[in-house]
């Protein structure tokens, strides 16, 4: 498993994949996609990271802080961390994903890479899918943050590959 911005670095790090401009929005829903067909193979998937239901869809917190400042533009840098040691902000690296998650990350990412942003929205807001049973669930306790759990992610994607739910 890795730290979501490290992902996202790997996939800022390969522009010339992108079939459309990497958002703050669509890195998110392309993240989600890689975490949920990664659950069907590994038993705690890629990301590391907890994905929250958020109005616009599966997010993970860390990653969209981590590229705000970019409103709805395209990510213009990989996202930092602070090292405490110097004070100075380092990109976070991603030479340690291993090369057989790497190609899966972007098998992953280039088959969902052809959708529109705004296809990649419905897509995570299909009906009773993850985010929206959490988000309609939540919704009305104004709850914010509402963790989506892995375990409803697998079983989702499970089902999306045409197999059984495991219990």
């Amino acid at each position: 498993m890795y730290e979501a911005r490290k992902i996202c670095n790997l996939l800022i790090s390969r522009p010339e994949m992108h079939s459309f401009p990497l958002t703050n929005l669509r890195i998110n829903k392309l993240l989600y996609f890689i975490h949920g067909w990664s659950l069907t193979s590994r038993a705690h998937g890629l990301v590391r990271n907890h994905f929250v239901a958020w109005q616009h869809g599966p997010v993970v917190t860390s990653v969209f802080d981590a590229f705000k400042i970019y409103g709805d533009q395209k990510i213009e840098k990989p996202a930092t961390y602070l090292d405490y040691s110097s004070g100075e902000l380092r990109i976070i690296g991603y030479d340690d994903i291993s090369a057989e998650d790497t190609d899966l990350i972007i098998r992953i990412f280039l088959a969902y890479d052809i959708c529109k942003t705004g296809q990649l929205v419905d897509m995570t807001h299909e009906e009773n899918g993850p985010w929206n049973v959490i988000f309609a669930g939540w919704s009305n306790k104004r709850r914010l943050n509402a963790r989506i759990p892995n375990d409803l992610i697998r079983d989702y994607f499970f089902k999306q590959a045409g197999g059984k739910v495991r219990h």
